[in-house]
């Protein structure tokens, strides 16, 4: 019996240890030279209990609770150590705190914070070991593209070696091989006029010729409706703040749309040069 009451004792430690282990929030935001623990802080990275986290004077962090969905902002010069459900100043202002709707899995926060620093990983290597990268194909589709897509009307986008085209496009549901929607372009886009609509949680493919060449052909499909619902939902306006778009592309991924988290991260990596992880995660 007591044996048994061992083994059960051990169980609960080694489960509330591997909790522990786990991350309980993640940093959201890096501006100037910020440190976490022993190493950098960056975007993405897991934050556990009890990690102290310390800025310089031009320094502003942002960390957020995966389960509560709240956001301190940590400004230095200062010193902070993170709690179970607050970070705290031990040294310099308190953070500032707002209270957010995100929830994000701490499963699809783990997958993007491991590419974020795989990303670090390789840049660290240097430029001794430079990679020889492979030229784009000049006539190809680019999106959406083998994905499962956030909207139920997507912008079409291709390459061609000959901009101009003219383009033959076609779209039909993979279901009978029905034709959606067919149209002639001038530009390497396309976006379906508002009468065409396409149907939640159903396979498409579409295809783009130039003449008697043909550009590509790929499919895609869309989102469920709740799933389609909930990215509506959470989409920021233009002026929102970097976390908040950061989230988008977080909540993007965790509902299987991961061309359009990408088109996010892009975005963001555009408007943050001076976070270059960004930039892997468009990938």
């Amino acid at each position: 019996m007591k044996a048994k009451h061992l083994f059960s004792a051990l169980v609960v430690s080694t489960f509330i240890l591997a909790a522990q282990a786990q991350g309980i929030a993640f940093v959201t935001d890096v501006k100037g030279d910020a440190a976490m623990d022993a190493g950098k802080a960056t975007v993405m990275a897991e934050v556990k209990k009890g990690a102290r986290i310390s800025c310089t004077k031009e320094c502003a962090v942002g960390v957020m609770y995966l389960i509560s969905g709240k956001e301190y902002v940590l400004k230095g010069p200062g010193d902070f150590l993170v709690g179970d459900a607050e970070v705290t100043a031990k040294i310099g202002p308190p953070p500032t705190m707002r209270e957010t709707n995100w929830k994000v899995s701490s499963k699809v926060v783990a997958q993007v914070a491991q590419t974020s620093s795989a990303s670090i990983r390789m840049r660290s290597l240097g430029s001794a070991q430079k990679t020889e990268i492979a030229p784009l194909l000049a006539e190809r589709l680019i999106y959406p593209r083998d994905t499962i897509v956030a909207t139920l009307q997507p912008a079409f986008r291709w390459a061609s070696a000959n901009p101009k085209g003219p383009f033959d496009f076609e779209l039909k549901a993979s279901a009978g091989a029905k034709s959606v929607y067919k149209s002639k372009s001038n530009a390497t886009s396309l976006t379906l006029p508002k009468n065409i609509k396409l149907q939640p949680d159903a396979e498409y493919n579409w295809m783009v010729k130039a003449g008697a060449n043909e550009v590509g052909m790929t499919t895609f499909k869309t989102l469920p409706a709740h799933s389609l619902d909930l990215a509506q939902k959470r989409k920021p306006d233009e002026k929102a703040a970097f976390s908040d778009w950061l989230l988008y592309a977080l909540t993007l991924k965790d509902i299987g749309a991961d061309q359009d988290a990408g088109e996010v991260w892009a975005k963001l990596a555009k408007d943050r040069p001076d976070l270059p992880e960004l930039a892997a995660l468009a990938k």
